[in-house]
């Protein structure tokens, strides 16, 4: 398993959508920062994108996907000087006999917007969601969205259009497929001097050696143990793990194993003792003071406040 999936594996994420939105111009639509990560796709029409901290908005198009996420807050419109609504406010003033669906604005050109948003568990120990940027665009070509896109953005069009039974749950799993998408297309535009730990992902030995962590981080993993799964001197090894990676490779082991614990701790089906020997600790008081030390409280008083 490549450790890009292993990462989203264990980032459990769970999106949902918010509607398919129909806009008539003059229309604006304001999100503030969250702590999920927005998408919007854009299915007709065109508008502009503001995001917070930027002075340049960004012109969108039909076949466009917008993701955001770290949340940032943001603003959609079709005119630069057209007056802005809260999303917030919108979807709770929506008909209920519509909840998947949201028409808005002064009736002149229409632009329709798919809106949604994606939520994680232990995002704040996961590296991929510190190594992604505030935007990822995906731009359409020609009107329509890029061939690999389209399908499932049809499938969520046709759930969210038709509401049928059951059609929430189809559209969670295909906005899930939609975000993973967009990553892989994110990581396949980085450029040599780009991406930090995304970027590790690329190269052949690193990208081996994260795989392994990922996949085994019970394992009593050293420096020259890792190098030598990869065919590298160990210090060749570690320069260049920690040039991509962005720290050396036993503070990123350290950082995966609590991510991991702490995705266990949140199930509340193992044990201290069991949940220590998964991550690599020989004793329950070596795991929970490195668990502190991680995370910022024991493990005992996380799964009290976080179990499922």
């Amino acid at each position: 398993m490549d450790a890009l999936t292993e990462v989203l594996k264990a980032m459990q994420l769970h999106s949902t959508i918010h509607c398919r939105s129909e806009f008539s111009a003059p229309w604006g639509l304001r999100s503030d920062k969250s702590d999920d990560a927005a998408f919007h796709v854009i299915l007709q029409g065109n508008c502009w994108l503001e995001v917070d901290n930027s002075d340049m908005p960004i012109p969108l198009k039909g076949g466009d996907l917008v993701v955001l996420p770290t949340g940032i807050g943001h603003t959609l419109r079709d005119a630069l000087d057209s007056p802005v609504t809260k999303l917030t406010d919108l979807l709770e003033n929506r008909p209920s006999i519509e909840p998947m669906t949201l028409s808005y604005g002064g009736g002149g050109i229409s632009t329709v917007v798919l809106c949604g948003h994606a939520c994680f568990q232990e995002r704040e120990t996961n590296p991929l969601l510190t190594a992604l940027p505030p935007l990822m665009l995906i731009k359409g070509e020609q009107g329509r969205s890029v061939e690999w896109l389209n399908a499932t953005l049809e499938f969520i069009a046709c759930e969210s259009s038709l509401n049928r039974p059951g059609a929430q749950m189809m559209i969670t799993y295909l906005s899930s497929i939609l975000f993973i998408q967009a990553v892989r297309a994110y990581l396949a535009s980085l450029t040599d001097d780009k991406g930090g730990w995304l970027r590790a992902l690329l190269d052949p030995q690193v990208s081996i050696a994260l795989g392994l962590i990922h996949q085994h981080p019970e394992k009593p993993w050293t420096v020259e143990l890792l190098a030598r799964q990869v065919n590298l001197s160990r210090a060749a090894f570690a320069a260049r793990f920690k040039m991509l990676v962005g720290e050396p490779p036993l503070q990123y082991l350290s950082r995966w194993r609590m991510h991991k614990a702490a995705r266990l701790l949140r199930s509340g089906y193992l044990n201290l003792a069991e949940i220590s020997s998964q991550v690599g600790y020989e004793s329950e008081a070596a795991f929970s003071k490195a668990f502190k030390r991680q995370i910022g409280q024991p493990p005992g008083e996380y799964r009290r406040e976080r179990a499922v």
